[in-house]
């Protein structure tokens, strides 16, 4: 073993000295000045942000590119009736805007598109083909909705209403109800939007959108559920799928008026404090202790110290408690006064303007910091 340091022999190591702090056999705490020791990472050639990224299994940490590893988030997406039947009457129109709207547990039924080939020619002694692209075909027709159900079956109840209206079981005239309406699609048919929102919920953050144009049931009426089980059994029938066979849109247009109808809905804005409490609270209890009824404050037995919160807050929370529960009634009750063809209530302008960054969101990337001192 050279001695380039005239290092002294300390426990069969070369050392300076042998209370220096090394430890036992110079092993612990021992910093030698070599090349991926003190385990330095090794650049390879080629761009700086190629190799950052996971060329050949380098791991990146540059925020660049953590954000390109950002995977996309299902879950989380809005199905909002923009057109209903003409013939629908009110309790239709209520218990689509439940069912079909606010209830829709999932959506389904979205097809890949391709080229088509339009034709190959072949060339060179071993026949080999080669084939140019044709046409692309929407495949989209039909969207399946599964939503829940209940005991009374109202979305049944819904959808027989919708398909008998358009062919009579018994006649097979199509009939809409005695409407002085024309048979033609716009009056017997309905148009949904399904929208695709990332993690945030915000207008800007909308993966994908999509538009069905002029819908009509196209799937069973399920007369099917109805069979018995084996006696003694109680199976439950908890949710339906609902087919509907229209004409698909999806691009530019469709994603503005989805970015719309986000900010509307307001998502991105609900937190912990939106939650509700049954419905009887209200007038039994939070609108009474909000306006101090003695009578109820006695008889939940609320101690003087309590009693002072209360009156404290009860023009604050308390009341922004019931505004809550009011507009929420509003928006998305059963018997909500709001029919779906109406985008919900949405503010363009003004300081609590929900609408005011739409087009702003999600428009600004990643500055590094590095680069931007460096151009500077």
């Amino acid at each position: 073993m050279a001695n380039e340091n005239n290092d002294k022999m300390v426990e069969g190591m070369y050392q300076k000295d042998q209370n220096v702090g090394y430890g036992l056999g110079g092993i612990n705490g021992m910093h030698h000045d070599e090349l991926g020791w003190d385990n330095t990472s090794v650049g390879m050639a080629s761009s700086v942000f190629d190799n950052v990224l996971t060329q050949n299994g380098v791991r990146t940490y540059d925020p660049n590119y953590i954000g390109a590893l950002e995977p996309i988030r299902a879950g989380r997406f809005i199905v909002k009736w923009l057109k209903i039947p003409t013939f629908f009457n009110t309790t239709a129109t209520k218990y689509l805007k439940f069912f079909l709207e606010n209830a829709v547990k999932s959506v389904s039924g979205l097809q890949d598109n391709s080229i088509a080939e339009a034709g190959t020619v072949t060339f060179g002694a071993n026949q080999q083909e080669m084939g140019f692209p044709g046409g692309m075909k929407e495949n989209n027709k039909n969207v399946t909705l599964t939503t829940i159900t209940c005991t009374g079956d109202g979305c049944g109840k819904l959808m027989h209403y919708w398909q008998y209206g358009i062919t009579d079981p018994q006649t097979q005239i199509h009939h809409m109800y005695g409407k002085d309406l024309r048979f033609i699609r716009p009056n017997y048919c309905g148009t949904l939007m399904y929208i695709f929102l990332g993690p945030t919920a915000r207008p800007g953050d909308i993966e994908y959108s999509c538009i069905w144009n002029e819908v009509w049931p196209s799937g069973p009426d399920y007369k099917s559920s109805w069979e018995s089980q084996e006696i003694g059994s109680d199976q439950i029938i908890s949710e339906r799928t609902v087919e509907f066979s229209g004409i698909f849109q999806d691009g530019p247009e469709c994603n503005i008026l989805a970015k719309y109808i986000v900010a509307g809905a307001g998502l991105a804005g609900q937190s912990y404090f939106d939650q509700m409490l049954p419905a009887y609270m209200y007038d039994k209890y939070i609108n009474k202790i909000a306006t101090n009824e003695q009578k109820t404050v006695d008889e939940l037995n609320l101690s003087m110290t309590q009693e002072k919160k209360l009156n404290g807050m009860s023009d604050v929370y308390t009341t922004d408690v019931i505004n809550i529960r009011k507009d929420a009634v509003t928006k998305y009750g059963l018997d909500s006064s709001q029919t779906p063809s109406k985008l919900d209530t949405m503010s363009i302008t003004g300081a609590n303007g929900n609408i005011a960054q739409v087009n702003g969101f999600g428009t600004s990337m990643y500055v590094d910091p590095i680069k931007t001192k460096a151009s500077n």
